[in-house]
């Protein structure tokens, strides 16, 4: 692991004092500022746990955050079993963030593409209670009838045109802000041809039911498409930082914030052109808990609670 600076930081203890949310609101102010947020795998305590630390909410769960950027690198659900209290607290944390300025990305990792698939394979115990009864499902649609009647409700949710699956697939599933790509799995070089727009207008039309899943998105052999790529994640080599700089060549940018595969800590390679965010934070996993923080497009620091 090539050397990088780790600041750890606590912000919680001050979040529970009464004055903290006006200094925080000037900490955070700042435009230019970008948390970065890995894989999340339905665990609402992690959730707001991260927000806190980064200083976009209160104890209260109000945004405080000011100007903030975070982007939340996909997998928000799967493994744990707050699916549904995750996706709305997201949804809800998004106005509130733009209310104030601030901006709030989630992006499109691998396990909203097997909800889209009406796949329930790799959740948590038991999250399809919290989904029956909401609004807007269609329970008779043909493609749930391979599921048993107890996960159908999950299924309609998420399926392509589903209640929640329009609201995914307002996320990007590639984002580029300034010179910095995130990503949950990677982009290669010949995705990073196929370019950005083309890869979250296929996927978006697809999770509101107007295409078949484009290629961008399905899993060969843990291949290179853009939610499920390793390459820039694990058992990184001079050659793969070599396809990591004609991705970024072709993108215009200088370096990629990566999700998907777990690592002890936040991890930097290729002369930290890449950043693995991945550390299995949710109660599946029992991952300590860490974030990455920019300014100004630069990397400054890994923040734990520690």
């Amino acid at each position: 692991m090539l050397y990088k600076k780790i600041f750890f930081i606590s912000l919680l203890a001050l979040l529970s004092c009464g004055q903290a949310s006006e200094s925080l609101q000037q900490a955070t102010g700042n435009a230019n500022r970008v948390i970065a947020i890995g894989d999340i795998h339905s665990d609402i305590n992690v959730m707001q746990q991260v927000f806190r630390l980064a200083g976009a909410i209160n104890e209260n769960g109000e945004w405080i955050g000011g100007e903030l950027t975070i982007v939340q690198l996909g997998d928000l659900i799967g493994r744990s079993d707050d699916e549904r209290e995750v996706l709305d607290f997201m949804f809800a944390i998004q106005i509130q963030a733009e209310q104030y300025g601030g901006k709030v990305y989630a992006l499109i990792g691998n396990h909203e593409v097997m909800g889209g698939r009406v796949d329930n394979q790799a959740v948590g115990p038991n999250p399809f209670p919290a989904y029956e009864g909401m609004p807007g499902l269609n329970l008779d649609d043909p493609r749930l009838q391979r599921l048993p009647l107890s996960e159908r409700s999950r299924g309609a949710a998420l399926m392509p045109g589903g209640p929640y699956a329009v609201r995914i697939a307002e996320f990007p599933t590639v984002l580029k802000l300034g010179e910095t790509i995130f990503v949950h799995g990677g982009v290669v070089p010949r995705w990073a041809e196929y370019g950005i727009d083309n890869i979250n207008a296929e996927v978006s039309t697809w999770l509101k039911g107007g295409i078949t899943e484009p290629d961008s998105s399905q899993r060969v052999d843990d291949s290179d498409r853009v939610m499920w790529a390793r390459h820039f994640s694990s058992r990184v080599d001079s050659l793969t930082c070599l396809m990591l700089e004609e991705s970024l060549r072709i993108l215009g940018a200088k370096q990629m914030i990566v999700a998907h595969t777990r690592h002890a800590e936040i991890t930097s390679y290729c002369d930290d052109k890449i950043w693995a965010t991945d550390v299995g934070m949710s109660r599946a996993y029992g991952g300590q808990i860490q974030i990455l923080e920019l300014i100004d497009d630069e990397v400054t620091g890994v923040l734990s609670p520690q």
